[in-house]
């Protein structure tokens, strides 16, 4: 092998998802099996109804989901912690727009013992005082050095300008309504979305026909319930003319810089080209925000563009910290990457090639595993993607590669994206520090 001859780079066959199989419950329980895994290990997450969007106190349901664990009818936290260490596994929560995952990760081989256990977390949690005042205090502190922060305060400040004052997206968590916070809330809102009807299982790993059948017979056991009822989000109509706010932070070495554009949401047609404009714009670290202003000019170590993604609106969000005085020349420079998107001649065959191999890449990763396969799957129910979203985001990643089509289509393909929804007259920034 010649260490100095870099290796040739071929381009991806076709990419093929399955999808995972279903068993759907007379309780209304949704089960998603997706199996392949050569290890001996699996992966079970409970998603539960009830995200940010319908907890009426921010941070209520990240604290609920966070202490989940910390005491049931029949454990005690330590016999939960000091079980789940000795069988050599681990749970974990994680809390979405409309949603509370609950996962379990595990050897095939203690799969049965652990398993009533995950139940008596999920459908049995008793919120112990004293543990609830301990984790509460812990999340208070760390808000208070988040608050610290430009990051932080400059995303804090956009939200309610992005979204609306009124959206459940734009509220903060304070320390003080953290600490306000008391089992009975907790538990409230917990046991109010057990309804088994919007109940949805991921099952994931090498699930073999004995670990299958355990699970189909304990969710068969749950009673069956009333559907729990998801808020539905509403967007502020976006202003015809730029907004801003800016949030200074005396003493600050860095100021942050957030802004914001509306853009069609998921349902639109145009959603996967505008995910594919936005990697090019920030997305990635050959993007055309990074190689200028990290690279180029090394005004800041950082800078991304991504896309917030609902059903019926997204929101293009730019985000990077730099020097306090370098704010003006940052923000001209964005708006300057963001207008030259519109330019199909701005486009190399480089480029195209260099996003398509990056689109297609990820792509692939998703395919490795089960584990990340069923992930894919779990954003139809989490953000409620097309049944065929992978296939129409390799279709739109093939066509960017000059080998499949002329670069100047691909150029004017995404330059006409960026036409239709870069519109930064209808931008919102917001800058902290200063």
């Amino acid at each position: 092998m010649n260490r100095t001859i870099a290796p040739q780079v071929h381009n991806f066959g076709p990419l093929h998802l399955t999808s995972p199989r279903v068993i759907r419950l007379h309780n209304g329980i949704h089960i998603y099996i997706e199996t392949g895994s050569e290890a001996d290990v699996n992966r079970l997450t409970i998603a539960l109804p009830g995200g940010g969007a319908e907890e009426p106190v921010a941070g209520l349901a990240s604290c609920t989901a966070s202490l989940l664990a910390e005491g049931t009818n029949h454990y005690s936290g330590a016999d939960i912690a000091a079980r789940l260490e000795y069988a050599g596994a681990w749970t974990g929560t994680s809390v979405s727009t409309h949603h509370t995952s609950i996962t379990l990760s595990s050897l095939n081989d203690k799969f049965a013992e652990l398993l009533p256990l995950l139940i008596d977390i999920v459908f049995h949690p008793i919120f112990p005082a004293e543990a609830t005042n301990g984790i509460l205090r812990r999340r208070a502190a760390r808000i208070d050095i988040e608050r610290r922060k430009v990051s932080f305060l400059a995303d804090e400040a956009i939200r309610p300008l992005a979204y609306g004052a009124s959206s459940p997206l734009a509220r903060s968590e304070s320390a003080e309504q953290i600490l306000s916070l008391t089992p009975d809330q907790l538990r409230e809102f917990h046991y109010s979305r057990l309804s088994s009807n919007d109940i949805h299982v991921f099952l994931s790993g090498n699930i073999t026909p004995r670990i299958e059948a355990l699970v189909t017979d304990t969710f068969s056991r749950i009673a069956s319930g009333t559907s729990f009822g998801m808020s539905s989000l509403c967007f502020a109509s976006p202003a015809e003319s730029p907004r801003e706010v800016l949030v200074e932070l005396p003493g600050s070495q860095q100021s942050a810089v957030n802004m914001m554009i509306p853009a069609p949401g998921r349902l639109d047609s145009s959603f996967v080209s505008l995910r594919c404009a936005v990697t090019a714009l920030g997305g990635y670290f050959g993007s055309r925000l990074m190689l200028n202003i990290r690279e180029a000019r090394g005004l800041t170590y950082g800078i991304s563009a991504s896309l917030f993604g609902y059903p019926e609106r997204s929101f293009i969000s730019v985000a990077t910290q730099t020097a306090c005085d370098s704010v003006k020349e940052v923000r001209r420079l964005i708006l300057e990457e963001i207008e030259r998107m519109k330019d199909p001649a701005s486009y190399t065959e480089d480029e195209l090639m260099r996003l398509s191999r990056f689109l297609l890449s990820g792509l692939a990763a998703t395919l490795d595993t089960p584990f990340s396969r069923m992930d894919f799957f779990k954003t139809k129910l989490y953000a409620s993607t097309p049944d065929d979203y992978f296939e129409i985001q390799e279709n739109f990643a093939r066509r960017l590669d000059p080998a499949n089509t002329s670069s100047k289509e691909a150029a004017e393909l995404l330059a006409s994206t960026a036409v239709d929804n870069f519109n930064v007259s209808k931008r919102i920034t917001a800058v902290a520090g200063l």
